[in-house]
């Protein structure tokens, strides 16, 4: 039990506010490799589900617009966290701090768990609405104002 408490006490120097601001040395640890290669993964999947949200997204508007907002915020983020380790192999100090990379995994992790409550909460209503609206579209006459579409006027 003792065992366990060191290492919980461990874990909360760690990640201390010194522990995440002092001054970067060398970056020796792996973990870094770990997080480039996430953030390489997070920038590919966002561009790849920005770019091609109209060919996964297959009509649905609705889908369509989640996979380009959530692409955006994924790609973005994912780009800002290869600058962040590239500056911590280059040891520039201001911008080479752990708190730039923690809080960049963290900014990638509140718009997957955003997305997980969006997918949970609201997307069952917006779902039903735009079934609606497209039964609507579909079977309902369009409405006849005037002269139909495409018509020439007589003069």
């Amino acid at each position: 039990m003792e065992s366990f408490f060191d290492a919980l006490g461990d874990l909360i120097s760690r990640v201390s506010p010194g522990w995440l601001l002092e001054d970067p040395q060398k970056a020796r640890s792996a973990v870094y490799l770990a997080l480039l290669a996430f953030f390489v993964l997070a920038c590919a999947a966002g561009i790849a589900m920005a770019v091609g949200s109209r060919r996964l997204s297959k009509g649905n508007r609705i889908h369509r617009r989640l996979w380009s907002r959530y692409g955006n915020w994924i790609g973005w983020l994912g780009g800002l966290g290869i600058i962040i380790v590239a500056m911590r192999y280059a040891d520039v100090q201001m911008f080479s701090k752990r708190l730039w990379s923690v809080l960049d995994a963290l900014a990638i992790v509140a718009v997957v768990g955003h997305f997980a409550v969006y997918r949970w909460r609201k997307y069952p209503h917006d779902m039903a609405v735009y079934r609606e609206e497209e039964r609507r579209r579909r079977f309902l006459p369009a409405p006849q104002g005037g002269r139909a579409r495409g018509a020439r006027r007589r003069r």
